[in-house]
């Protein structure tokens, strides 16, 4: 259903193969479609002067991603989006999540961060599927404005409850929600999310009985730290 097709659930490398190579990178990338996932999930901020893979607004040690530049960040293992979505494996599906979070350095109230990634978002759907996914509800509602062709995901943490996540996507036109494995009710919630029409990807999936269930729910995704893991389970 939506982004990910009707052979639910595809498997979503989180951050790509993170037990394999180093997260984020164009290595575990690789290492996640070796190992049988359909789709990674990749995190997009903003720098100095340009866009950067990472999870983090700060390296390892202690560098500001929004105080240094892409060729700063280079030299200290930090990939460059548009590099990595430009290098990833033919077919391969990814879920840009869009990182600008209240408090965070690099948090940007005028949605710089949406209106960056918008153009590289609408090149890679030229040529792999693509999602936009972002736990800030502004953000998920500006990729819409500066890339209306992309869908788009709202992401939500352990304590919301789906359905009252499911209200928040309706409201920024969102056609994916992204549920925690852990929000309460999440099982008996999947069927009435996918009714209102939204594909349904929950993350982090790691172990395989929760796997199971929730593709018996009806889950369209599972984004996960260990992707052969699922790809072997769901088999």
């Amino acid at each position: 259903m939506g982004p990910f097709g009707p052979e639910g659930p595809v498997v979503v490398g989180h951050r790509g193969a993170p037990r394999r190579a180093p997260e984020n990178t164009a290595a575990s990338f690789a290492a996640a479609a070796a190992d049988g996932a359909t789709w990674v999930e990749l995190d997009a901020r903003r720098c100095a002067d340009g866009l950067v893979v990472a999870h983090d607004p700060f390296t390892a040690g202690g560098a500001v991603l929004i105080d240094r530049t892409v060729a700063d960040l280079a030299a200290l293992g930090v990939e460059e989006l548009s590099v990595v979505l430009a290098g990833l494996p033919p077919g391969l599906g990814v879920d840009v999540e869009l990182k600008n979070l209240p408090g965070e350095p690099d948090a940007d109230d005028d949605e710089a961060l949406a209106a960056q990634v918008a153009p590289l978002l609408v090149a890679a759907a030229a040529v792999r599927p693509v999602v936009a996914t972002s736990f800030n509800p502004g953000t998920v509602a500006a990729v819409g404005e500066h890339a209306p062709g992309i869908p788009r995901g709202f992401l939500s943490g352990p304590g919301l409850k789906p359905l009252a996540a499911l209200e928040v996507a309706g409201e920024v036109g969102a056609t994916v929600l992204c549920p925690h494995v852990d929000a309460p009710g999440l099982d008996g919630a999947v069927a009435e999310i996918r009714a209102a029409g939204l594909a349904v990807l929950v993350w982090t999936v790691d172990d395989p009985a929760r796997a199971t269930a929730l593709a018996a729910a009806g889950a369209d995704a599972l984004c996960t730290n260990h992707p052969a893991l699922l790809v072997a389970t769901l088999r």
